[in-house]
């Protein structure tokens, strides 16, 4: 009995990994970029940032972003000291962050590199995605409820900013 679908044609041949798996053609040259703050809350965007800087080949590039050390209040100028204070306190925060991507078994076998910035995160992630020609940018969420709501009043939500730039392709994990 004769089909009265038409016969499917055959793709053209793109270009695979090599573990033989297709890669988009018009994936980017560049790297993963994963947003990382603390190690224990950033677990599964980094796996899944791994898992996806192994099966494209490309380099995972893990972005800390660090919060302004003072607030930026019209009319008040903070005194240095409170300056120093709170830059020593981030660079405490980041180099614990270090220690534990170090020491994190998420990372074995993956080409990785750590940049810091400062500012707004989903600004900085922008940037620096569209800087280094971005394959893929991987955010988490994590905050759920209320927590979620105080969060985006306060400081927006980083994944829908990644998703709204649309010039990448985004995976956000929750």
């Amino acid at each position: 009995m004769a089909s009265s679908e038409p016969p499917v044609e055959p793709t053209p041949d793109r270009p695979k990994n090599s573990h033989g798996l297709p890669v988009p053609p018009d994936l980017r040259s560049g790297p993963v970029v994963v947003g990382v703050d603390e190690a224990t809350t950033c677990g599964r965007a980094l796996r899944a940032a791994v898992f996806m800087s192994l099966a494209l080949e490309r380099p995972l590039l893990l972005v800390h972003v660090r919060r302004r050390t003072m607030p930026v209040i019209e009319g008040y100028v903070p005194v240095p000291e409170e300056t120093v204070v709170g830059e020593r306190i981030q660079d405490e925060v980041e180099d614990e962050l270090v220690a534990a991507l170090q020491a994190s078994p998420d990372l074995v076998g993956a080409d990785w590199e750590l940049v810091t910035t400062v500012g707004d995160a989903a600004a900085e992630l922008t940037r620096i995605a569209q800087d280094r020609d971005a394959a893929l940018v991987v955010v988490g969420k994590r905050h759920t409820g209320f927590a979620e709501l105080v969060h985006r009043i306060a400081s927006g939500s980083v994944s829908r900013a990644m998703v709204a730039a649309n010039k990448w392709p985004v995976l956000v994990v929750p």
